[in-house]
C-alpha cells in the first residue's frame, strides 16, 4: 500500500499477509510440539468448505481470515500456529475446484517470528477469546443480506446451516417480544425460541415464563437436567394425545386376518378387492386364521 494511501486511512503501519497453497502449509501432528492441537485430527468441516467455495459473483470468496504461521528453522517448512481447520477446508475446496476446472484458492497467512512459548500463546489466545454472535444478531444479519436481494440458500452457506434453519432463524425476528428477549438473554434455547415464535403473543409469553421457572437454563450450557420438562412445556405434556395405542401383537393379528381374507376372496371379488377390504369385509374371518 503506497504511503499516501496509508496516510489517507490514518493507518499507523502495515503487515503483509503471504498467500500460500494450503498443501504447502504443515499441520503439526507431533504431540510433543508446542504447536500441537488435538483439533488437528477433527474431520474437515463441510460447511467451511462450502463457505470457502461460495461464489455469488462467480469467484470463490476463499479463506477470509489469515492463519498464523511460523517458519521451522530446522526444516525450513512453514508450520501452522492457528487456523488448522481453515487450511484443511481449503485443501478440500481446492480438490473440488480443480475437478471443475477452476482456479484453486490460496490461504492468507501472517508469518510470526516467535519463540515456542509465544507461538503456543498465539495458538491458545486466538481460540479462547472469541465471542459468538447472539441468535437475534445472526437473524438480523440474515435479514439484511436478504434485503440486498440475496436468497436463503446463500445465507445457509454463509452461516453454515441448512435452509430450514435459516427460515427458523428469520422467524425469530417476527417472534413475540417475550420470546426474542428470552432467547437473546440465553434464558431459553434457540430451538425453543423457534417453536414459540409460531404462537400467539399471550401463549408464547406464558410458556416463556414456565420455561424460566420450571426448566431454567444456564446461558452457554445445555439444559440436560431440565430438557424433558422443557419439551413438555413447549410441545405439550406427554400423554395429551388421546389417540389409543395399538400393541404390536394386535397389529400382527389384524395383518394375519387380512391376509387370510385376501387369500380366500381374491378370486371372488375381482376388481373390487380393495373396495371390499376398505369396507371391512375382512372381519368375517377375524380370529379364524
Amino acid at each position: 500500500m503506497p504511503k499516501a494511501s496509508r496516510d489517507s486511512l490514518n493507518a499507523k503501519g502495515k503487515r503483509d499477509a503471504y498467500m500460500f497453497d494450503p498443501d504447502d502449509l504443515v499441520l503439526v501432528t507431533d504431540e510433543k510440539s508446542p504447536l500441537f492441537d488435538e483439533r488437528v485430527h477433527l474431520p474437515v468441516d463441510e460447511n467451511l468448505v462450502l463457505n470457502i467455495m461460495f461464489a455469488p459473483d462467480g469467484v470463490p470468496q476463499g479463506v477470509l481470515e489469515p492463519v498464523n504461521v511460523i517458519r521451522n528453522a530446522e526444516t525450513g517448512k512453514v508450520e501452522v500456529v492457528s487456523g488448522r481447520q481453515r487450511v484443511k477446508a481449503a485443501r478440500e475446496a481446492n480438490k473440488r475446484l480443480k475437478k471443475r476446472g477452476l482456479e484453486p484458492v490460496r490461504v492468507p497467512a501472517m508469518i510470526q517470528r516467535a519463540s515456542a512459548h509465544r507461538a503456543m500463546g498465539i495458538l491458545i489466545s486466538e481460540n479462547e477469546h472469541r465471542q459468538d454472535d447472539t441468535p437475534i444478531g445472526r437473524a438480523k444479519k440474515a435479514q439484511r443480506y436478504i434485503d440486498l436481494g440475496r436468497d436463503e440458500a446463500e445465507i445457509a452457506v454463509l452461516f453454515g446451516i441448512s435452509v430450514p434453519s435459516v427460515k427458523n432463524l428469520l422467524a425469530l425476528l417476527d417472534a413475540p417480544a417475550a420470546v426474542r428477549h428470552a432467547v437473546e438473554a440465553g434464558k431459553i434455547s434457540t430451538s425453543d425460541g423457534y417453536k414459540l415464535a409460531r404462537l400467539e403473543p399471550s401463549e408464547a409469553k406464558e410458556k416463556v415464563a414456565k420455561l424460566i421457572e420450571h426448566a431454567p437454563r444456564t446461558p452457554g450450557k445445555k439444559r440436560s437436567k431440565n430438557a424433558k420438562k422443557a419439551r413438555e412445556i413447549v410441545d405439550g405434556a406427554k400423554g395429551s394425545d388421546k389417540t389409543p395405542k395399538i400393541s404390536a401383537k394386535a397389529e400382527d393379528a389384524v395383518a394375519t386376518d387380512i391376509a387370510a381374507w385376501i387369500d380366500q376372496k381374491w378370486k371372488e371379488v375381482p376388481g373390487g378387492l380393495l373396495k371390499a377390504l376398505r369396507a371391512g369385509e375382512w372381519r368375517a374371518v377375524r380370529g379364524k386364521s
